[in-house]
């Protein structure tokens, strides 16, 4: 074989197994939005102490470009974001980045306290167009001391805006995208043993696409948690609220076939050549 027709043989392979892999026909469009923001707290039945807040994020990406990143703080954890740098949003950017700058995964919490009012924003995000996997998370948790001087119930008063939005193209690669939000209020006495905890249904929830289709579902009111009714003394109080998305995209089959063929002949040139040298 001359070395002009191995250097074309093997740029014909080269090109194959690179055109699987990266070209707009391997790829598929996959998007996952979580956000919860409250505001507006009113706590009644008890005497409330300092509040103690901790945030956390993450961000974590298999893919086109791989990173991850993962921070914590008290009121204002940074924003964790795996994806292009020039794609980097603002920090405490709630609002959706959407699906420009792929490929990114990216999560971000703020807890705001007095003398500001009380509230909390944290959001997950993630843009995928090609084969991988991603996920980003916005965490945080404030807790209280709370003090009953006579028996009775505390309530836990707010309002709230949250929205997931999901889209999966299915097409031409298969894949699935998800994302959740959470919100628990648990009360604890003296002993560390939880005496209450409820986990409201407007404001915990999480979908999923398998197959092609898209979902946005927004949702916000106003939301009050009563305890069952507690003796007197002192509790801990803990809010904790979360927000996650998760990405999986695979090639499709005839690309994966194309890949490893294209690598196989590769291969099976260079293995040839070795061989003919050492004949030589």
């Amino acid at each position: 074989m001359s070395r002009g027709v191995l250097a074309r043989l093997l740029a014909g392979a080269l090109g194959l197994a690179a055109f699987a892999g990266l070209t707009g026909e391997a790829r598929a469009n996959f998007y996952a939005y979580s956000v919860q923001q409250t505001s507006g707290y009113t706590f009644s039945g008890a005497t409330v102490g300092t509040l103690t807040p901790l945030s956390s994020t993450s961000a974590a990406q298999v893919g086109n470009p791989s990173g991850n990143e993962a921070h914590t703080g008290g009121l204002d954890a940074l924003q964790s974001y795996a994806g292009p740098a020039a794609g980097r949003p603002a920090e405490n950017t709630f609002t959706a980045l959407g699906q420009v700058n792929p490929d990114y995964a990216r999560g971000d919490a703020l807890v705001t306290a007095p003398p500001s009012a009380f509230g909390t924003n944290n959001v997950a995000e993630a843009y995928m167009i090609g084969p991988g996997n991603s996920a980003g998370s916005g965490s945080w948790a404030v807790s209280a001391p709370v003090v009953l001087t006579t028996g009775g119930a505390l309530t836990l008063t707010f309002n709230y805006t949250n929205r997931i939005t999901l889209v999966n193209t299915g097409s031409p690669a298969p894949g699935a995208v998800a994302a959740d939000y959470g919100y628990t209020f648990t009360i604890q006495n003296a002993a560390g043993a939880v005496v209450f905890t409820s986990s409201p249904s407007a404001i915990n929830n999480n979908l999923s696409l398998g197959t092609t289709g898209s979902i946005d579902l927004p949702g916000s009111g106003s939301i009050s948690i009563t305890s069952t009714t507690l003796t007197a003394g002192t509790y801990t109080a803990t809010i904790t609220g979360s927000e996650h998305t998760f990405i999986n995209s695979v090639p499709e089959p005839t690309s994966v076939a194309s890949a490893t063929i294209g690598l196989a002949l590769v291969a099976g040139v260079a293995l040839r050549n070795r061989l003919r040298r050492r004949a030589e």
